[in-house]
C-alpha cells in the first residue's frame, strides 16, 4: 500500500506579474480562456483519477489538496466543477488550501471557498511596510493585508501568511515587526521565504545587468534565527527551513514534498511525483503552455498510470537512480523537524552509514543527532546550510 498522496492545482492567472515570481503565470488572458483552462484541469483530473483508482483500488484518498500559482483567489465559483470531479475521491479530513491575494478577499468570496470544501487559506502579504511592498511590486497596501487577514479569520481557522526576507532595506527591526505583525493579527502557520532572484524574472535580470545587490548571507542567516528565536517563543513549531505552525496545523500537504510522499500535479508547470511508481519513484513536470492545455478536448483518456505520465505535456525525470534517491530524500529531510530516518533508508538501498570527518563531528557536537531507532536530525540553526549537510550525509552512506 503506497503512502500519503494529494493534488495539486496550478492556476496561472494573475492581474499583475510580481518582479520575483519565476511560477507559470500571466495577465494576458481573457475569460473565455480561463474557462477553457478550468475545464481542462476537470477533464485532466478525471483521468488521473481513474488511473489512479486502477493502480491503488484499496487506496483510502487523496489527504490534501492545494491550489497554487499565479493567483488562485481571482477565482471562486468557477471550481466547483473541479471539487465535483475529485471530493468524492478525498480522505474525510483531508486539508484543502487555497493561495490567495490580500486584495482579492471579500466577504463573499470567503463564503463560496469555504461552501465549496476548502477549510485552509494561504495569504500572500510577503510584507506589512510599505517600502517592502513597493519593492516586491505588491498590488496591496500593508493595510489591506491586516484587513484580509482579519475578514479570513472570521471563516478559516487554519491561515497561513507568507512573507519575504531580504528586500533591500529590510532591517531586523522590520522583519520582526512583520513577523509580530502576523502572529499579533492570528495566523496560526507562517511561511517564511528568502528572497531569490531566479529565471527570467525582472529582478534576476536587474541583478545580471549589476543594478541590484542581493542581501548578503550573513544578513539573511541572522533574519532567518530571529525568526526562529521568536517563533520558538511563540510556541509555534518549526516544520521546516522555511515554515512554522502551532501545532495543530502543521502543514499537511507541504509535508508530502518534505518526506518523499506522492503528488500529482495538474496543470502548467506544475511537478509530481509517486513514490510507488519503479524502485525510486517517478517524477515528471507538465509543460508551461498554458494556452495550449486550455485548449485539450475530447475524450477523457481512460488509460493506466504509467502512461498518463507519458502524454505529451509531461517530461519525465529520466535520470533517477538509487544515489539520486537518497541525495533527494536526506536533502529534503535534514530542513525538517522529522528529519530522515536512516534505518528505512539503509533497508531500501542496502547502505550503511559511514561517517565522514565532518558528519563524525556534527553527531559528537549534537549538530546532528542519531536516535536508537535511526531517526538523524539536523539542529535547525544548521538547515540554513542544509545543502552542505546532505552532501556530507549522502556521501557517508555507501556499500556494506
Amino acid at each position: 500500500m503506497p503512502g500519503k498522496i494529494g493534488l495539486y492545482y496550478h492556476i496561472p492567472f494573475c492581474t499583475r506579474l510580481c518582479h520575483y515570481c519565476d511560477f507559470v503565470k500571466t495577465a494576458w488572458y481573457e475569460e473565455g480562456l480561463q474557462l477553457n483552462y478550468l475545464r481542462a484541469l476537470e477533464m485532466r483530473t478525471e483521468a488521473w483519477l481513474k488511473a489512479w483508482r486502477r493502480q491503488e483500488p484499496k487506496h483510502p484518498g487523496f489527504s490534501s489538496v492545494f491550489f497554487g500559482g499565479g493567483t488562485p483567489s481571482l477565482i471562486d465559483r468557477g471550481y466547483e466543477g473541479l471539487f465535483r470531479t475529485f471530493r468524492s475521491s478525498l480522505l474525510a479530513d483531508a486539508e484543502v488550501s487555497l493561495e490567495a491575494n490580500p486584495e482579492h478577499i471579500t466577504e463573499e468570496k470567503l463564503k463560496v471557498w469555504s461552501e465549496l470544501g476548502f477549510n485552509r487559506l494561504s495569504l500572500g502579504v510577503q510584507s506589512f511596510q510599505t517600502a517592502g511592498l513597493k519593492f516586491l511590486t505588491r498590488e496591496h497596501s500593508p493595510e489591506d493585508a491586516a484587513a484580509a487577514v482579519a475578514a479570513s479569520r472570521t471563516v478559516f481557522t487554519s491561515l497561513n501568511i507568507d512573507l519575504i526576507y531580504g528586500w533591500p532595506g529590510q532591517t531586523e527591526q522590520l522583519w520582526l515587526e512583520d513577523i509580530e505583525q502576523a502572529l499579533t493579527l492570528g495566523a496560526t502557520h507562517l511561511s517564511l521565504y528568502s528572497l531569490t532572484y531566479e529565471g527570467r524574472t525582472p529582478f534576476a535580470r536587474r541583478v545580471q545587468r549589476g543594478v541590484l545587490t542581493p542581501a548578503d548571507d550573513t544578513h539573511l542567516e541572522r533574519l532567518y534565527l530571529l525568526a526562529c528565536e521568536r517563533l520558538k517563543a511563540a510556541g509555534m513549531l518549526h516544520e521546516e527551513i522555511s515554515n512554522w505552525a502551532y501545532p495543530p496545523y502543521l502543514s499537511r500537504h507541504n509535508a508530502l514534498y518534505w518526506h518523499g510522499e506522492s503528488c500529482i500535479g495538474i496543470g502548467s508547470g506544475s511537478h509530481s511525483h509517486i513514490s510507488s511508481l519503479g524502485p525510486w519513484g517517478r517524477r515528471w513536470k507538465q509543460d508551461d503552455a498554458w494556452r495550449k492545455f486550455a485548449a485539450l478536448e475530447g475524450e477523457v483518456p481512460d488509460i493506466a498510470l504509467e502512461e498518463m505520465t507519458s502524454l505529451p505535456e509531461y517530461t519525465i525525470e529520466t535520470d533517477r537512480d538509487g544515489d539520486a534517491w537518497v541525495l533527494e530524500t536526506v536533502s529534503s529531510g535534514l530542513r525538517s523537524l522529522r528529519g530522515i530516518n536512516l534505518n528505512a533508508l539503509c533497508t531500501k538501498t542496502g547502505y550503511i552509514l559511514q561517517p565522514r570527518p565532518a558528519v563524525a563531528s556534527a553527531l559528537a557536537s549534537g549538530l546532528l543527532q542519531l536516535t536508537p531507532d535511526g531517526q538523524l536530525t539536523l539542529t535547525e540553526a544548521e538547515w540554513y546550510r542544509e545543502t552542505r549537510w546532505a552532501l556530507e550525509v549522502s556521501l557517508s552512506l555507501g556499500a556494506r
